[in-house]
């Protein structure tokens, strides 16, 4: 009987310790783990309203700046964008201008983006005026287009309007 003992009291041992033992440790593993980021938007501000310089009565043409634009492109992406004009006819009574030329000049950049301007173009109808290329991620595009407006030899003095639209694709 004591053999009986021994062997029924080192099971109970052996259940006891394997009871008493923490959970088993989970093997070592990766965490495939993901996130999304989401694009902004693509943009153009170019100045509300501009002054151009007083010509003289006689004057062949008006030029001056039309202040400052900025392209922002936050869409986080590689697609390229293109700064369209287009103007009216600048108008005096019965004056018109006969041809808007447009000129934006040098373009500072931030970010990865390669940014041309298609240098004085007749804006009549919308045209591409600077083109941004070789884009990567967010950038912008600044510059301060200079505007031309051709009148004819029998101008009237007066002001003049007219209305540049600028856009952005």
């Amino acid at each position: 009987m004591r053999i009986v003992v021994t062997t029924a009291l080192v099971a109970a041992l052996a259940l006891g310790a394997v009871a008493t033992a923490g959970p088993a440790s989970a093997a070592p593993g990766d965490t495939e783990t993901t996130f999304e980021l989401t694009g902004g938007a693509l943009s153009v501000a170019p100045p509300a309203t501009a002054t151009l310089t007083t010509g003289a009565a006689g004057a062949a043409a008006v030029t001056g700046s039309l202040g400052t634009t900025v392209v922002t492109d936050a869409r986080g992406a590689t697609a390229g964008w293109a700064v369209s004009a287009g103007s009216t006819v600048f108008t005096n009574g019965p004056t018109t201008s006969t041809g808007v030329t447009y000129a934006s000049g040098a373009v500072a950049t931030t970010g990865t983006v390669t940014a041309t301007s298609a240098g004085a173009t007749d804006i009549a109808a919308p045209v591409a005026v600077v083109d941004g290329a070789a884009v990567t991620g967010n950038n912008t595009g600044t510059f301060a287009p200079t505007l031309t407006v051709a009148l004819p030899t029998d101008a009237l003095v007066g002001t003049y309007t007219g209305t540049v639209t600028t856009s952005v694709a």
